[in-house]
């Protein structure tokens, strides 16, 4: 990117300001850029094998998924008892009939703290095979997604990487737009014959430009599920009362200590909601096919999961959410006391708030299955074009670069627009806390080798 230096007409201190502001953030937009490239185009990747997770994985074990349609199905709780009877050591967890004729039936177990999914043929009540879910292809790339396989340190820096694309996208829209004697052309436009500098120049802020909206949306869809901001955001949400916490739906049963996501995977929305418990009866545990009959008859859309009971006051849990659900509006977490067959919650989309609506749509919108293929075609074009935004910058970087030089844009000699650019940045990063820290040590680097410059005057450090 080149430097516009067309500003002959106007007042020579103004020229001075704008181009100190300019420069300012034109270093930073450099800095964020070339810090967090790997990780942006890590995400961009991983995202885009994401969205087709419900293709991608019953073409990579064809053999455990798919089978031959027959006449009839087996009851659930004989698909069970297959199970049972193969491992019989192991904890039965969940029970998922994916209303496909000729898909098997996923049936979750644990073996100690390790989870598996088994999958019966549902005609025969043959067990095919298993998968440990944690080394399931799909599994690996939403680790890699979501915390580049590293655990709470990786979240952080996923999240981190994110909050500065919302940066990236910011600075980047002010460095490229029209100004002096420019027009909106010239800031889209992609001039082939002009040599390979203007030309990646042209396609990274041409690229950048119509991609901003739909990357932000992406952006700041995912960070409910970073665990600094998911945190803050939970908390944020309870206390300005934004969630339709569920306490109109209580008939007065009692609650474990345990929430919703400690026991299965459920909606966003009903992730800290109180699971309630059994009460327990010596009649034991009521079979899974009345279980069925209660989804059933509160018309839960097919291929929900059936969570099994924990211990003696553990409660069936039926969850209805993502691909899965085909919509967001098909959304339910239902409770069933195990024993009496009563539903102590049932939780839907309905019920939700504003708020919870807004980012759940967002999390589908995200996942790429809001509003069908369209949705997940876009989602992709976004994630290919991130790809290509941060590889034409570091190709743009690379070419302008001084020879034997790393090439940082000059600082601006003044400080007071330094200092007002910093402190929006320190706004933001009251916001995201994470974003504020990196400025920070961004900044301490550059005051000392500022330090350094001035004292040994090494060359090349520009």
């Amino acid at each position: 990117m080149e430097v516009n230096t067309n500003l002959e007409s106007q007042p020579e201190q103004v020229v001075s300001k704008k181009m100190s502001l300019y420069k300012t953030i034109w270093r930073w937009h450099f800095y964020g850029g070339m810090i967090f490239a790997p990780i942006l185009i890590l995400l961009a990747i991983t995202g885009s094998i994401y969205l087709f997770k419900p293709y991608v994985e019953p073409m990579l074990d064809p053999d455990l998924h798919y089978v031959e349609k027959g006449s009839k199905e087996l009851t659930p709780s004989l698909q069970l008892k297959a199970v049972r009877d193969k491992y019989s050591v192991d904890a039965i967890t969940s029970f998922t009939n994916v209303k496909d004729p000729e898909r098997a039936t996923e049936i979750g177990i644990a073996k100690g703290d390790v989870s598996y999914t088994v999958f019966v043929n549902p005609y025969t009540g043959k067990v095919l095979g298993e998968l440990q879910n944690d080394k399931r292809f799909m599994e690996i790339i939403v680790k890699l997604h979501g915390e580049v396989m590293v655990g709470k340190i990786g979240d952080h820096l996923v999240e981190l990487s994110a909050s500065w694309a919302i940066i990236l996208l910011a600075t980047g829209l002010y460095l490229y737009f029209p100004r002096n004697r420019q027009t909106f052309l010239d800031v889209i436009r992609i001039r082939i014959g002009k040599g390979s500098r203007i030309f990646w120049r042209d396609l990274h802020a041409s690229t950048g430009f119509w991609m901003t909206i739909i990357l932000l949306l992406l952006v700041l869809s995912g960070l409910p599920w970073a665990s600094s901001f998911g945190e803050r955001l939970n908390t944020f949400v309870a206390k300005a009362n934004l969630s339709n916490a569920p306490e109109h739906l209580w008939d007065g049963s009692i609650q474990s200590t345990k929430v919703t996501k400690e026991v299965a995977k459920t909606p966003w929305a009903a992730e800290n909601i109180p699971v309630p418990e059994s009460v327990y009866s010596n009649k034991g545990m009521l079979p899974i096919e009345n279980v069925i009959k209660i989804a059933e008859k509160t018309n839960i859309h097919p291929g929900y999961t059936i969570n099994m009971p924990e211990g003696d006051t553990g409660v069936y849990l039926i969850s209805s959410y993502g691909f899965a659900a085909g919509s967001v509006k098909n959304y339910v977490t239902m409770d069933i006391d195990q024993y009496s067959g009563k539903v102590l919650l049932d939780y839907r989309w309905k019920d939700y708030s504003l708020f919870d609506k807004t980012v759940e749509t967002g999390i589908a919108l995200h996942e790429g299955r809001y509003f069908g293929v369209a949705n997940l075609i876009i989602d992709l074009i976004a994630c290919l074009s991130l790809i290509l935004i941060v590889f034409s910058g570091i190709t743009m970087w690379w070419k302008r670069r001084p020879k034997d030089k790393i090439g940082i844009p000059k600082a601006s000699e003044g400080n007071k627009f330094y200092l007002g650019v910093l402190l929006i940045s320190v706004i933001c990063g009251l916001l995201m806390p994470m974003v504020g820290a990196s400025i920070f040590l961004i900044g301490l680097i550059e005051f000392i080798v500022k330090l350094v410059k001035q004292k040994v005057r090494r060359p090349g450090l520009e």
